[in-house]
């Protein structure tokens, strides 16, 4: 799977180039890709007791590319601010 952006004509969409992006293109990246993911969830499981599969890929799709725009912004303040993955995750702790 690989991020993606805009619809193509094939129904894939093109892929995000997250290194131009600043950090609130990148927070805006996270946001924009965590709302496609829950669409596409929606209709995967659109109630408890049912799964329609026929959705499968777009969710996986729309999986992959929150993963990749969250993965985008921890690199990114990681390296703005000199830290590593393990202080960043420290600090969301209490």
């Amino acid at each position: 799977m690989r991020p993606h952006g805009g619809r193509g004509g094939n129904g894939f969409r093109p892929v995000i180039v997250f290194a131009r992006m600043d950090g609130r293109e990148l927070v805006a990246a996270v946001h924009a890709a965590a709302r496609r993911h829950n669409l596409t969830w929606e209709a995967l499981v659109p109630s408890h007791d049912f799964v329609d599969f026929a959705h499968e890929e777009a969710e996986d799709r729309a999986y992959a590319e929150l993963a990749a725009s969250k993965r985008a912004l921890r690199d990114h303040i990681c390296e703005t601010y000199g830290i590593s993955i393990r202080e960043l995750a420290s600090l969301a702790m209490p």
